[in-house]
């Protein structure tokens, strides 16, 4: 017989965020005992774990540094490879237990060292270690292994749908724009594939409704025609209505059912719709983290433009296929021209190379002018756009460029960076001689190029340069086809360079 514990890697327990203030140690330590109370742990057992909770709260509370009134202090409570693992985190200043003064038991000397609060947690559990998470602070991780059949099998996580077998297969699809009356099961078919990692927009009926009627967002559905399920989704988002260039996202199929080429059609009949509104042409944003959705959009003839790192919700994963969560995902944005009207464009030499490249895998004709290497002048206009909340990111837009562009663009930077975001993107209009000059300016802030966006934001086409704040795992980021591949690997080329600066 196996413990069921031994065969498990993460599950989850509890986590509770508490103000950083000693009076509430006790909700500390009632959290831990109600942990070990679901885990059945002795009496002997649950002690050990309410004081090591007790120690390492009161620790962290002792040792904040600065103003505490908007922290918290953050525990977490889960099973790992068999042992209680609980994460005790905030963001005071670091404090090594392993240069700490030790108390020793029975010496006279050691009364007044603070070093009693880490020998009791040393002692209540298996191991103590410090992580220091740089901006996010530091983490003092406890870990005691918990008894055969200590793990209720109830919170054993359930593994996803089966493949193939159990679910039924529709062959022919109906593809059809959404019924109004249908949105709501949009919410939950939302739900049920991706959680809460989408738009927040999709997960309240009242604001689908209205971006629907409104025609800023276009939502088409796939159903099964036998039973009536809505089986599958994807939509339209009009960022600017007046632009008439649409984002295809939010795409998802329910795991319950087999359908080949879902998404696929979907997409066909979406594309077909933009065709016939004259819309200009159609972004999409597909994640790193596998290369299903990048391979379809290259086989509807989508042709990839920038790769946006950090961008993609933490915690993403298609449940149907069971992938991996992430900390933080990164997209590869593809675009498909309708519009294929000749332009100018204006970018440093250094980057003309792989621009040229990009504009020719979408057919979209371009020439390069010659920029202008005046002093910037006249009026600015720069937009600072943070992103859902989920997401961590902010966009700087930069509408016109003059005297002020750079400070702007400065300030902007700044402002993100103080709000620990994530990562922060600009748009540069390319086709402004001037762009060159604001190009090199924020490659010297630590931006770096991500690609080229035609078409957006008034219409222009866009420089797209990302300043990245967190650590990323690049070796873990998946892309598909030669193409991608080769504006990928000059993006991290560009991150390189831009970081010797």
């Amino acid at each position: 017989m196996t413990d069921t514990a031994e065969n498990t890697n993460d599950i989850f327990l509890a986590k509770l965020s508490l103000p950083v203030r000693k009076c509430m140690a006790n909700a500390a330590r009632e959290c831990a005992g109600n942990v070990a109370g679901v885990l059945s742990l002795d009496q002997k057992e649950t002690y050990r774990v309410k004081l090591a909770v007790d120690e390492a709260f009161c620790n962290a509370v002792e040792h904040f540094s600065g103003s505490a009134d908007d922290e918290r202090i953050h525990l977490e409570f889960s099973i790992r490879d068999g042992s209680l693992v609980i994460s005790v985190r905030e963001r005071g200043i670091p404090f090594d237990h392993a240069k700490a003064e030790r108390f020793t038991p029975g010496d006279p000397d050691s009364a007044d060292k603070p070093g009693l609060g880490s020998l009791l947690m040393q002692q209540a559990m298996d191991s103590v270690e410090l992580f220091v998470h740089g901006r996010e602070g530091k983490e003092v991780r406890l870990t005691r292994k918990i008894p055969f059949g200590s793990l209720p099998p109830e919170l054993v996580e359930t593994k996803p749908a089966a493949r193939g077998k159990g679910r039924p297969t529709v062959k022919e699809p109906v593809i059809r724009l959404a019924r109004e009356d249908e949105l709501a099961e949009v919410c939950r078919l939302a739900w049920r594939c991706y959680g809460f990692t989408q738009e927040a927009f999709l997960y309240d009926l009242d604001a689908l409704t209205e971006k629907v009627r409104s025609g800023e967002f276009k939502s088409v559905v796939g159903v099964d025609p036998e039973s009536g399920a809505l089986i599958g989704h994807a939509g339209f988002k009009y960022h600017d209505p007046a632009v008439r260039v649409p984002e295809l996202g939010l795409a998802f199929v329910d795991p319950a059912y087999r359908s080949p080429g879902l998404p696929h059609k979907i997409a066909r009949l979406l594309f077909d719709l933009a065709a016939e509104e004259g819309d200009r042409g159609i972004f999409d944003c597909s994640v790193t983290t596998h290369t299903f959705s990048q391979k379809g959009m290259q086989e509807m003839g989508s042709r990839p433009c920038c790769v946006m790192l950090g961008i993609a919700a933490s915690g993403m994963r298609a449940k149907e296929l069971a992938t991996s969560r992430q900390e933080k995902g990164s997209v590869v944005n593809h675009y498909y021209p309708l519009d294929r009207t000749p332009e100018t464009v204006f970018l440093p030499e250094r980057h003309r190379a792989m621009a040229r490249d990009i504009y020719g895998w979408m057919d979209l004709p371009r020439d390069f002018g010659e920029p202008d290497g005046a002093p910037l002048s006249g009026p600015s206009s720069v937009f600072v756009f943070p992103l859902p909340d989920e997401l961590n990111v902010a966009f700087i837009v930069v509408g016109a460029i003059g005297a002020d562009t750079v400070r702007e663009i400065t300030d902007g930077l700044r402002g993100c960076r103080e709000k620990r975001m994530d990562a922060v993107y600009a748009f540069l209009p390319a086709g402004v001689p001037a762009s060159p000059q604001v190009v090199e300016a924020c490659e010297r802030m630590g931006f770096f190029f991500a690609g080229l966006m035609p078409h957006i934001h008034d219409g222009q086409d866009r420089i797209l340069l990302q300043y990245i704040d967190i650590h990323l795992d690049l070796d873990a980021v998946r892309v598909y086809g030669d193409m991608t591949r080769k504006l990928f690997d000059y993006i991290r080329d560009e991150q390189r360079r831009v970081a010797s600066l």
